[in-house]
């Protein structure tokens, strides 16, 4: 009995740190966040439902949690108006990247929709109105040319390998590239995409930048 106890647990253990493993997330810039999302929206959490997996799950291993949120802005991919409700599904354990919110506070999220369902995880864009930069709120809630939008349709692609807008995703320059997301947006010019706003983030724009 000691013995299947034992074996027990080392699964149980074993599951979880895979789980918890698939939930480590690299840097993103909000703009690639943005593009990436199938819908984006500002709302408030108006309740939250659990919906179990299965009787012997205690940890929510299995389980879902539902999120009623209220439209405050609509962004992207919303087609219910302001003041509708939407739901937005997130898994039941952190372990699994599920995200637990505080009814009654508002948040940005930017998720992506499966079969028709929208879900949200901890690895995705999720924030406070008062955690973001005033640069990143104009860049949010603007559709025009200084905006995430309008950009992200002309396809100005931020990331390692960008020619106009390097974005390095891992801790090698985490200082620069957390200046980068707080404060730059990748503009389409003509027919190229550059950083603007970035010139304060030094030395990774100087050097890596402009140089053709």
């Amino acid at each position: 009995m000691m013995i299947k106890k034992v074996l027990q647990l080392i699964i149980v253990l074993t599951w979880m740190t895979n789980s918890v493993h698939s939930c480590s997330c690299g840097q993103q810039h909000p703009q690639d966040a943005f593009c990436s999302a199938d819908y984006v929206f500002y709302g408030k959490a108006i309740k939250e439902k659990l919906i179990p997996g299965r009787p012997d799950d205690v940890h929510n291993n299995f389980a879902t949690w539902n999120y009623t949120f209220e439209i405050i802005f609509k962004m992207k991919g919303v087609t219910e108006r302001v003041g509708h409700f939407v739901v937005i599904e997130t898994a039941g354990n952190g372990a699994r990247c599920g995200v637990r919110f505080t009814v009654g506070q508002s948040y940005i999220l930017m998720g992506n929709k499966i079969d028709g369902i929208k879900e949200i995880g901890s690895c995705d864009f999720i924030s406070q109105l008062s955690n973001i930069s005033s640069y990143q709120t104009f860049y949010m809630f603007t559709r025009f040319r200084y905006s995430y939008n309008y950009n992200c349709r002309r396809g100005c692609k931020i990331g390692p390998n960008s020619e106009g807008c390097r974005f390095l995703e891992e801790n090698t320059d985490f200082t620069t590239d957390k200046c980068l997301a707080t404060k730059a947006l990748c503009q389409r010019k003509g027919r190229r995409c550059r950083w603007v706003n970035h010139e304060t983030c030094y030395p990774y724009v100087v050097m890596h930048t402009f140089h053709e």
